[in-house]
């Protein structure tokens, strides 16, 4: 029936009438995508137009309900608008106020529980109390995309009882959601029922609350793409977190630009989101006191090795070339792949103490020399690792942090002590300290499984020429009891050294 589908409504209704087998593809055409609650409410009997909306000549519905379900069922799509007419000062397309509770008295009347059980979209365009409350008889649950504005003279009262009402109305499964008013400020209050309607909708594609401040519960969606609401242009701290299955890019957070007074912003996510250099100098001009600047360090491992996954090195000088200098905190997946020549002119980060890098790897010892020529001496290095990673956890709170292996340890004693040949030398004699325990690599002194549990901390396995529940100077395999923290896994130390070097947490043997 493709012929049908370039008909206009007029023709569609008179193609319903040419045979049988037109019948039903015409009419589900035809009623589709309403622009106008008349027809369903001419269905049950004549309307007119009163002094205050759209009703029935008789004042009460009592049309063929079979003949009503019909059609009702074929409507997917329902627009509403009570805007003024441009002409004579009356309402186009507004209902009285009594005809939605008519309307559910006939449909239940008539064992019926939804008066258009099949929709799927609506569009509701209203300016007084009690045309937006109107909405509530058309949702069902096979809902999935609503669009409702509320302008000139709706109340905060009337918004907040309909927010409420759809909290228990709408289906989880709803793609789209738009509230939009003409309060610029929301009421008190009215942010909490928003919180608990949204964070009910875990299928969201598109929400635009344009009177909301931003607020993390807008992002509880994995499906999220469009994120209209309203951001505090004076805001000091924001903290984004982005979920699995969003797809971001600069331009997703490019309106935050005009948040000049930016201190620290800390953007989570879990997939690739890489600044170029003409980026990087954007947000650096625009946040001049910005103090800490998280981006996407903590993500999923990158096994193909692709070499486009992570900010390349070469990043971090457009980042103290562009940023201002009261930056102390930066978090960013770094890709060690590719080796530029240290910089020339040198350029630093003049008062960086922390540099997050997250899940990245530093599997290149070739990097050492542009590291330690652009970080600041003294600088403190961190990594997330799977014990560590939580994304509750801002990057830059102590609980966040972990040891993602001895390379990015033994650039922290670089930047601490300066390059040295004996430092580099321990690049040689990188191991994983599963393959210790297991015995796949010696390390001498460090392995001779005894098989029995030992110290008082829980139980654990010994190792000869290791204390495992000993000080850190000592070294050992095991938790502290004075860190509970580390209850549930394993470290490894050498012996003779002051500080951790290889610490990768591993689930802990049970005897």
């Amino acid at each position: 029936m493709h012929i049908l589908q370039n008909l206009g409504k007029p023709e569609l209704a008179t193609a319903a009438r040419v045979c049988r087998a037109w019948t039903d593809v015409a009419l589900g055409m035809l009623w589709e995508e309403l622009e106008s609650v008349h027809p369903i409410m001419a269905l049950l009997e004549p309307i007119k137009r009163i002094e205050n909306g759209w009703t029935w000549e008789n004042g009460f519905p009592s049309g063929n309900w079979t003949r009503f379900t019909s059609y009702a069922k074929r409507v997917r799509s329902l627009s509403y608008c009570a805007s003024i007419e441009s002409g004579d000062n009356r309402f186009s397309d507004r209902m009285c106020s009594q005809v939605p509770a008519k309307w559910l008295c006939y449909v239940a009347s008539h064992h019926g529980r939804y008066l258009l059980p099949e929709i799927r979209r609506i569009d509701w365009n209203c300016c007084e109390d009690d045309q937006l409350e109107m909405i509530i008889p058309f949702i069902s649950p096979k809902i999935n995309d609503v669009r409702i504005r509320a302008l000139w003279d709706v109340s905060p009262r009337a918004m907040d009882g309909l927010l409420r009402a759809l909290r228990i109305l709408l289906p989880s499964g709803v793609r789209v959601f738009h509230f939009i008013s003409h309060e610029t400020e929301p009421e008190e209050g009215t942010s909490d029922i928003i919180k608990s309607l949204i964070e009910r909708l875990d299928q969201l594609h598109e929400l635009r609350l344009p009177s909301q401040r931003v607020a993390p519960f807008m992002f509880k969606s994995n499906n999220l793409r469009v994120l209209e609401a309203k951001c505090n242009f004076e805001s000091e701290h924001l903290r984004i977190l982005f979920r699995k299955g969003s797809s971001i890019t600069f331009s997703i957070i490019r309106p935050l630009i005009r948040c000049s007074k930016l201190r620290t912003l800390d953007i989570e996510y879990s997939k690739t989101f890489d600044l170029d250099a003409t980026e990087i100098r954007e947000m650096g001009g625009a946040w001049r006191e910005l103090e800490a600047l998280h981006v996407a360090s903590r993500r999923t491992s990158n096994a193909s090795g692709d070499p486009s996954f992570g900010m390349p090195l070469s990043s971090l000088v457009a980042f103290a070339d562009s940023f201002s200098p009261k930056l102390r905190k930066l978090g960013l997946y770094i890709d060690t792949q590719d080796i530029p020549a240290p910089p020339d002119p040198p350029i630093s980060f003049p008062h960086l103490e922390i540099i997050c890098v997250g899940t990245s790897e530093l599997s290149n010892d070739k990097a050492f020399a542009f590291l330690s020529a652009v970080l600041p001496a003294g600088v403190g290095v961190t990594t997330s690792d799977h014990w560590t990673w939580d994304s509750n956890w801002s990057v830059f709170d102590p609980a966040s942090r972990g040891w993602g292996g001895e390379s990015w340890n033994i650039l922290t004693r670089m930047l601490a002590q300066g390059e040295s040949a004996d430092i580099l030398a321990e690049l040689d004699q990188i191991v994983d300290p599963w393959d210790v325990a297991t015995g796949f690599v010696e390390w001498p002194g460090a392995v001779e499984w005894v098989g029995e549990p030992v110290g008082d901390g829980g139980s654990g396995w010994g190792a000869t020429g290791w204390n495992a529940w000993g000080s850190v100077e000592q070294g050992g395999w095991g938790a502290t009891e004075q860190d509970p923290a580390w209850q549930n896994c394993m470290y490894l130390v050498k012996p003779d050294f002051k500080q951790f070097v290889n610490v990768d947490c591993l689930e802990r043997s049970r005897g």
